[in-house]
């Protein structure tokens, strides 16, 4: 039943949240590399969780990619605004902000208001636990910690070594027990990774 919910939720643009982390209060929300088009899923979900931490790993406005694409600057910085503010406009009591590589370090540390910057890689202890944020796997493996927080690539999935996790929150939307330290993945809606990288296949 939870795999058809599931199922359901994504084809509606929806995200499923488990009934065993509903109502929790020490919730550590992990997201990545946000097209503009599933910001309101994001929004409705962090409204419905209410997370303590909300980390994003990097490509605040991935549809842009605006690596490729600085002429879009005044794009990304009114796309990046709004996922900005739907993070810091939330209950949690911290959020945390990876720069990727589509992402101006500059540009977004004028906008935010109360989120911690991490323009490459950091390590830090939230709710009790070690963790090592980057946009980049190649980096968290370097040192890695009890939790080990990434992006940008979707082929590196999350996996488990002895004791260390490694989630990537480009494959899933990744939520962090903050007392047992149980983590429990959640798909994104239908489509997210069209958004993600129709730039590149128009040649934009």
């Amino acid at each position: 039943m939870k795999k058809l919910k599931t199922g359901v939720y994504s084809a509606l643009g929806r995200i499923y949240i488990p009934e065993e982390i509903r109502g929790k209060k020490d919730l550590i929300l992990h997201i990545s590399d946000t097209p503009l088009a599933i910001y309101p899923a994001i929004r409705r979900l962090i409204r419905k969780m209410k997370p303590k931490v909300i980390i994003h790993t990097g490509d605040l406005a991935d549809h842009i990619k605006l690596e490729f694409n600085e002429h879009l600057m005044n794009e990304f910085l009114n796309d990046a605004r709004k996922i900005i503010r739907i993070m810091e406009f939330s209950s949690a009591d911290e959020v945390y902000l990876v720069m990727g590589n589509h992402d101006k370090y500059r540009k977004v540390k004028e906008m935010v208001t109360r989120s911690s910057l991490v323009e490459m890689s950091a390590m830090m202890k939230i709710e009790g636990h070690d963790f090592h944020l980057s946009h980049y796997y190649e980096d968290v493996i370097t040192d890695p910690r009890d939790y080990n927080l990434y992006g940008h690539n979707p082929e590196k999935k999350n996996h488990k070594v002895r004791t260390r996790w490694f989630l990537n929150g480009v494959s899933s939307i990744n939520v962090i027990e903050g007392s047992s330290g149980k983590v429990h993945e959640l798909r994104y809606p239908w489509g997210t990774d069209s958004y993600r990288y129709r730039r590149v296949k128009s040649g934009l």
